[in-house]
C-alpha cells in the first residue's frame, strides 16, 4: 500500500490524515476506549474494546495492515496527535466472486463531530477503492444512527437492507442494523 498522507482543513482546524501504523497503538486504544464510552452506535460496548484487544494485537493487527494492499487504515490526528477520527477499508482476494467489494468502517471522537473529517475519510477510501478495482462499497449502520445515515446518503449509500434485532444492547434491548452500499462503477 502506497503511504497516505494529506492536512486536511476541518470547519474549525487542521487534521492529518495519514495511515495508521503499528507505533500507533496505544493511541488507537485510548482513542477506542474513548468513542466506545461516547456512543452506544459502534460494535463495542464501553470497556469492551481493551478486553478483545491488548497493545500487543492491536501493534500486530497495525503492523500486518501497514504494508497490505487489501487494507488501508487510516487515522485523523490534532495538531495535539491525538485521535480524532479512524476509517478502515478492506476487500478480500480469496473469493473471486466477493473480489468487487469493500467493506468500510468509520468512528470519530464526539468532539470532533460536524467538522469534515467523516466526509474525507469516506472520499479518501473511495478513491482507493476505485485504484483497487472495487465497485461496491459496503457498510453497517444502526438504523438510529441518524447523524451517520445522512452522510452516508448524502455521499451516494443506498440502504440494501435491515439487520433485525442484530445487535443486543447491555440493557437487554436489541437495535437494527441497515447494510449500505456505494455501487462505484455507476
Amino acid at each position: 500500500m502506497a503511504r497516505y498522507q494529506e492536512l486536511f482543513q476541518g470547519k474549525k482546524q487542521v487534521f492529518l490524515i495519514r495511515n495508521g501504523e503499528a507505533a500507533d497503538a496505544p493511541a488507537v486504544m485510548r482513542y477506542m476506549s474513548q468513542v466506545n464510552r461516547e456512543t452506544t452506535f459502534l460494535s463495542m460496548e464501553a470497556g469492551e474494546f481493551e478486553k478483545v484487544f491488548s497493545l500487543e494485537k492491536e501493534t500486530q493487527l497495525l503492523a500486518e495492515w501497514a504494508p497490505s494492499q487489501y487494507h488501508l487504515s487510516l487515522l485523523a490526528q490534532t495538531e495535539a496527535r491525538e485521535i480524532a477520527a479512524s476509517c478502515n477499508c478492506s476487500y478480500s482476494t480469496e473469493k473471486r466472486r466477493y473480489r468487487h467489494r469493500a467493506s468500510l468502517g468509520l468512528s470519530v471522537r464526539q468532539d470532533y463531530w460536524r467538522q469534515g473529517l467523516g466526509r474525507r475519510l469516506l472520499e479518501i477510501q473511495e478513491g482507493w477503492c476505485r485504484s483497487q478495482g472495487i465497485t461496491k462499497l459496503c457498510l453497517e449502520v444502526d438504523t438510529s444512527n441518524t447523524p451517520a445515515l445522512g452522510l452516508y446518503l448524502r455521499m451516494g449509500f443506498e440502504v440494501e437492507g435491515t439487520l433485525r434485532r442484530e445487535v443486543h444492547m447491555a440493557d437487554g434491548s436489541y437495535r437494527d442494523l441497515y447494510i449500505m452500499a456505494k455501487f462505484l462503477d455507476e
